[in-house]
């Protein structure tokens, strides 16, 4: 982790002067509230420096960026696709920046949720799942790899839980809001999933736009997966666009994700 910080810091280093530039930030659409707030503290100190943003499903958008897409900055939800970028020559070292966790969401007046009983909850031959995207989007990955782990418990859940899972965000045609809406929003609202797996950074932010509609509920401690998010260079990035992901990693950068619901991974100890 030193040396690939040491990437970015030599980056930021490799050049006397910095002049004001178009910053191309390809990030994963979870990042979206996080990134944006953190754009406009980063634009306070550096006005002359303008961070244009594409938001997306990260498998999507790698597969954009090996296919010749431009960009400076690719900040992935799940490290290894940051790292296929690094491994193909056309990136720097990718570095782990901040995790999140899943959470399950509902209705405030759907069925009742709890830890301890989700597992059973969401067996329910009449409980509609809604998840994201797998192979297309990390959160449909993480949520498949939950299914798996609950299999080991009961056997034959994988199955179930695939199989009614209703993906309804993080694909390629199902990226961006729906009449303005996250599409989990959408499918709770209208009745046509009961329940939602969803990261609990993203459960936090609909929380917040609609206060009281909804109830979230973490996963079982033996049951957590571990979303791990990547940030990489481009070869070609600016310097400004080594400072700005050089600011993702400050602590005022990573207070910001925590904030937004993220685990950081660079903050000082608490003293």
């Amino acid at each position: 982790m030193r040396a690939r910080i040491c990437a970015v810091v030599f980056l930021c280093l490799s050049a006397a002067t910095s002049r004001a530039e178009d910053i191309r930030l390809v990030a994963a659409g979870s990042l979206t509230g996080a990134f944006n707030a953190m754009i406009a503290d980063y634009g306070r100190s550096h006005p002359k420096d303008h961070v244009s943003t594409k938001w997306g499903p990260s498998g999507v958008l790698r597969t954009e960026l090996e296919n010749g897409g431009a960009f400076d900055i690719f900040a992935s939800a799940a490290l290894p696709h940051a790292q296929a970028l690094t491994d193909k020559g056309l990136a720097s070292d990718s570095v782990l920046f901040a995790r999140n966790a899943l959470c399950a969401i509902a209705l405030a007046d759907g069925p009742a949720l709890a830890s301890g009983t989700l597992v059973e909850t969401l067996l329910k031959p009449d409980i509609r799942l809604a998840t994201s995207t797998p192979k297309a989007d990390p959160g449909g990955d993480y949520t498949w790899e939950l299914f798996a782990l609950i299999d080991k418990r009961r056997p034959g859940a994988f199955a179930t839980l695939s199989g009614k899972a209703q993906q309804v965000f993080g694909g390629a045609a199902t990226t961006g809001p729906l009449n303005g809406r996250h599409r989990l929003a959408v499918a709770l609202g209208d009745k046509s999933a009961d329940v939602a797996i969803y990261y609990c950074s993203g459960t936090q932010e609909m929380s917040k736009a609609e206060p009281g509609r909804y109830k979230v509920v973490a996963l079982p401690r033996d049951l957590a997966v571990g979303p791990e998010y990547g940030l990489t260079l481009a070869n070609t990035a600016s310097l400004p666009a080594a400072d700005f992901a050089m600011y993702i990693l400050s602590p005022a950068g990573q207070k910001t994700l925590s904030d937004f619901g993220f685990i950081p991974v660079t903050l000082p100890a608490a003293r």
